[in-house]
């Protein structure tokens, strides 16, 4: 995943606090690209974020008029830069282009492990877990710190969560724009979007376990005294305890008459 390691867990899911404007795509993130994602943030607010080649085919000459702010003039105005950077990603020459896409694709990827997990702590009702793990605090959000606890990565997962804003979507929805892109420029899918990371793996192996635990606790200790035999056994012990309580006295009395009459 070129060029992921220049960024932080935090910057690629959107979680660092930075003074950026308001708008769809996040220009921003991708220097790169910033050309074609100023002139394509009219056509985003329309097309919510995606991108399809075919709403470039066919429009109307420079001359007809067309009205302000509507999507055939966001079309108009962000058709010329489009063409322009189709042609960049398609030849694959531009390795700075090629960089920002592979790393688009990796906070794609990295955004649909996190919602994967989410999903699985939801569905265990461990969103957030009850009681909280202790020592983790509300800044924590590293789900890979500890691997070990399921309830220690659904609560950073949550605190995750919680720290996510208007800057997060933006990230999310301008990575997904770029895909979008590089999917209609004819690019392929990186490998590693198909796959799943360690954590997500081990997350996964813990919550199956914990999940089984639940719909089969363990196999409470089976009790013996029911049996047949085990109630003849306890009846023989109880008749022949109460046998040795009458017949002791019996027999120290019989003893005592017979040692007085041999006296």
């Amino acid at each position: 995943r070129t060029g992921s390691a220049s960024k932080s867990a935090a910057a690629m899911l959107g979680l660092e606090k930075e003074d950026r404007p308001e708008g769809f795509l996040d220009a921003k993130a991708f220097p790169h690209f910033r050309v074609l994602l100023q002139a394509a943030e009219g056509y985003a607010r329309h097309s919510g974020c995606r991108f399809r080649k075919g709403s470039f085919s066919e429009l109307p000459a420079d001359g007809d008029e067309v009205p302000e702010g509507s999507r055939l003039a966001s079309k108009l105005h962000a058709a010329p830069t489009v063409q322009e950077f189709m042609e960049k990603v398609r030849g694959q020459t531009d390795q700075a282009l090629a960089t920002e896409l592979n790393e688009a694709f990796n906070i794609l990827w990295s955004e649909s492990m996190r919602c994967s997990m989410v999903a699985r702590c939801q569905q265990l009702d461990l969103w957030p877990p009850y009681p909280p793990p202790e020592g983790i605090e509300a800044t924590d959000v590293d789900c890979s710190k500890d691997t070990s606890s399921l309830f220690a990565m659904a609560q950073r997962l949550y605190n995750q969560e919680q720290q996510r804003n208007a800057s997060s979507t933006r990230l999310l929805s301008t990575a997904s724009f770029l895909a979008d892109f590089a999917f209609e420029a004819g690019l392929p899918t990186p490998q590693f979007f198909l796959t799943r990371d360690p954590v997500t793996e081990k997350f996964e192996t813990l919550a199956e376990d914990y999940e089984q635990n639940l719909a089969s606790p363990p196999t409470p200790r089976r009790r013996t005294w029911w049996l047949p035999w085990n109630m003849i056994w306890d009846a023989g012990e109880w008749l022949l305890d109460v046998f040795s309580r009458v017949w002791r006295p019996l027999r120290d009395n019989m003893c005592s008459l017979r040692t007085k009459k041999l006296q």
